[in-house]
């Protein structure tokens, strides 16, 4: 086999985002053949020693994987109070959980859902395609309902849309769209391509609106449907087709 490099190594494993494993080789949380790795650095899977976090990875037994033989695609139903997460040190229930007894293979959740809110999050140990799911260029469209208490007018729907200030730069949702109001209560649809931290509920506090209830219902051609949260079902191969042919795989 070539080699391969790092972060791209460390992406197709799972691991992590390309980006994520910039991160981690910056930090100097990788090891490679006993040093510490440095940006741009290429592996041969079959001689090289690879320590990521502390952890040995035996690259001859993701052998499969890096061929892209072993590759796996889930959709779950992430429930509230759950981190979007393989581990947590305060403790608290991960989406690994729901995976249990399911898979012998290693899975990783592609972006992220706030602890507080639920719905629709792939996972998979393809680590090319997360990595395109969660890249700003290429404009994954995102699917919320959401249910909030503020004042409703027309002109707030228009501000989101148009876009909004927040710390680190301007924030806009493609469309949001009124379903339903009783008095202060309402409820919304969104639908947005960023993926900035906590971004639905941020810039509906800008407007007025607080979020009690937020459900990601549908990635790209993925839709949650009818499932249940806390459960899973592997993706059909012709829901991977499309989903690879969005972010231009295929």
């Amino acid at each position: 086999m070539a080699k391969i490099r790092l972060n791209k190594l460390l992406a197709k494993l799972g691991l992590s985002s390309r980006r994520g494993a910039d991160a981690l080789i910056e930090a100097g949380q990788v090891k490679l053949n006993g040093k510490k790795a440095k940006l741009g650095d290429k592996v041969n899977p079959q001689a090289d020693r690879l320590v990521v976090e502390g952890r040995v990875i035996d690259l001859a037994s993701e052998a499969a994987t890096l061929a892209g033989e072993n590759f796996e695609y889930w959709l779950l139903n992430k429930p509230v109070n759950v981190i979007s997460s393989v581990s947590d040190p305060d403790g608290r229930k991960t989406v690994l959980r729901y995976l249990r007894g399911k898979t012998q293979v290693r899975l990783y959740p592609v972006g992220r859902l706030d602890y507080e809110s639920e719905g629709l999050l792939v996972m998979t140990n393809d680590g090319d395609l997360a990595y395109r799911l969660t890249h700003p260029k290429y404009e994954i469209e995102k699917e919320y309902l959401v249910l909030a208490t503020g004042i409703f007018s027309q002109n707030k729907i228009e501000r989101l849309e148009h876009g909004v200030r927040l710390a680190e730069g301007r924030a806009r949702a493609d469309k949001v769209e009124l379903l339903d109001k009783n008095g202060r209560e309402l409820d919304l649809r969104f639908i947005m391509h960023e993926g900035r931290k906590r971004e639905v509920r941020r810039i509906c506090a800008r407007v007025g609106w607080e979020v009690s209830s937020l459900i990601r219902v549908r990635l790209a051609n993925l839709e949650l449907g009818n499932l249940k949260p806390g459960t899973a079902r592997k993706l059909t191969a012709a829901e991977v087709t499309e989903l690879k042919k969005a972010v231009k795989l295929f």
